[in-house]
């Protein structure tokens, strides 16, 4: 997950990213890469479609104020979910034009934190998710099954779909699909989608499609800690839900 803090305050924006993080961390949402910038001009000069999931904004910057970087945004994107940070609802009726989908009031607390959160509706968000492979191929992250790396070509296997074969590093693959938290490569060349596990063996991960995919015993132990946290927090955040 992918977060976007645009604020001219120093203070806020290290308020902002220790709450966030810590909400992350407490509650099993996917992990997350935060990233801060101090000026609106800063972000645009930086921002791609698709580049974050969600932005939290401040609305009274110096410059550009968080609703005009809003509406540059909305112009070629329209799934990243947009937060709103401010000490009022004077641009209420602009935060709808542009489609946000929540509102921080100032001073940020940890329960407000938790709350943008619940109200974003990651899950859904996560189920979402398209990324651009480096040849431009658009592809729906959660539905990968798993990808196998040989002879400098990554497959990709996607539920519904062909395979799909690219010319990339393991390295490249890894840096694009580990971070959401629930890929892990449970053998050299290999990625697997927790989503899509079955069962877990001694010796192997089930999918839902019924492909066996072997874990060294030297990733073992690694391998089960990080399937048991995501079932556990796949649970979790079931439960509050």
């Amino acid at each position: 997950m992918r977060i976007a803090l645009i604020d001219d305050d120093r203070a806020q924006i290290e308020a902002l990213s220790r709450l966030v993080l810590a909400e992350v961390s407490n509650s099993g949402y996917p992990a997350s890469k935060i990233e801060a910038f101090d000026s609106g001009e800063a972000f645009l000069a930086k921002w791609q479609p698709g580049a974050y999931d969600i932005m939290i904004l401040d609305i009274f910057m110096d410059g550009l104020s968080g609703v005009d970087v809003a509406r540059k945004i909305r112009e070629a994107d329209d799934t990243v979910r947009l937060v709103f940070c401010t000490t009022s609802n004077e641009f209420a009726s602009e935060s709808y034009e542009v489609n946000a989908q929540y509102y921080l009031h100032k001073p940020v607390t940890q329960e407000g934190i938790a709350a943008m959160f619940r109200r974003l509706n990651l899950d859904v968000l996560e189920k979402m998710k398209i990324v651009t492979l480096p040849d431009g191929h658009p592809i729906l992250i959660f539905n990968i099954l798993f990808t196998d790396y040989y002879n400098h070509v990554v497959t990709l296997y996607v539920k519904g779909e062909e395979p799909y074969r690219i010319r990339m590093s393991q390295a490249e693959l890894e840096a694009l699909l580990l971070p959401y938290g629930y890929f892990f490569s449970p053998v050299k060349g290999i990625i697997i989608n927790f989503h899509e596990v079955v069962k877990m063996t001694e010796e192997d991960f089930i999918l839902s499609s019924g492909n066996v995919i072997h874990i060294t015993r030297r990733k073992y132990k690694e391998a089960k800690d990080a399937y048991t946290r995501f079932r556990f927090d796949k649970m979790r955040r079931e439960v509050e839900t």
